[in-house]
């Protein structure tokens, strides 16, 4: 009899719990928001080229140049949205756009690290943009470009060590860039000790701060 009258004691909370359950859903209650994601440390590969304007370069077998952003400005953005990059057979000055990316409306122009001819884009990246977050060093990369020279291309890239340490002071340069402009608007693109970005605090900035946010990290100066 006891047996009984726990399993009933039981099976009464379980449905009193699925009924205030069913309250919250008809009352259109939002679930919990997911607490803000801040950059993670930087990891870029070693054997890749890092441009001023934070697009990278490796080199493949067949002689083209892989190129694609890197995580400072996957991170900056958040999640992109959409990605347009110049077709096959479009000639690049270094310094030209090469791939326009959307996040939340904004655009941002994605410039060349080196001067040559688009061989290819990538059009899984055109599909699934999501991946140019998930693995920019990997199926993130937006286009193949054939050099005009391949010595002069990769000459002014860092590579190796020297690019990674100039990445993480690139990083800190952007803290700075963010809390410059920190204003009641700016609220939540520094975390709660203002020390690390929010992923996605790039498209926080007004329009002016937005024009110069690719000014200071997307252009070849």
């Amino acid at each position: 009899m006891t047996a009984i009258l726990v399993i009933l004691m039981f099976v009464v909370l379980l449905s009193l719990d699925s009924f205030k359950l069913y309250l919250k859903r008809r009352k259109g209650a939002e679930p919990a928001e997911k607490p803000l994601a801040t950059f993670t440390p930087i990891q870029f590969p070693k054997g890749l080229f890092l441009g001023k304007n934070h697009s990278y370069a490796r080199l493949t077998e067949l002689g083209e140049l892989k190129v694609g952003i890197d995580e400072l400005l996957t991170q900056a953005l958040g999640d992109v949205d959409e990605v347009d990059i110049m077709p096959a057979g479009t000639r690049l000055a270094k310094g030209d756009t090469m791939a326009i990316v959307t996040r939340l409306g904004h655009k941002f122009q994605v410039t060349s690290p080196v001067s040559g001819t688009v061989v290819a884009p990538n059009e899984n990246a055109e599909i699934n943009p999501y991946t140019i977050n998930t693995d920019p060093y990997g199926r993130g990369w937006l286009a193949t470009i054939w050099p005009v020279e391949h010595n002069e291309a990769l000459r002014d890239l860092k590579v190796g060590d020297r690019a990674s340490s100039w990445l993480k002071n690139e990083t800190t340069r952007f803290t700075d860039f963010l809390t410059a402009r920190t204003s009641s608007e700016m609220g939540g693109a520094l975390a709660a000790d203002g020390a690390h970005p929010v992923v996605g605090a790039a498209c926080i900035l007004d329009e002016e701060g937005w024009n110069q946010f690719e000014k200071e990290f997307a252009r070849i100066k």
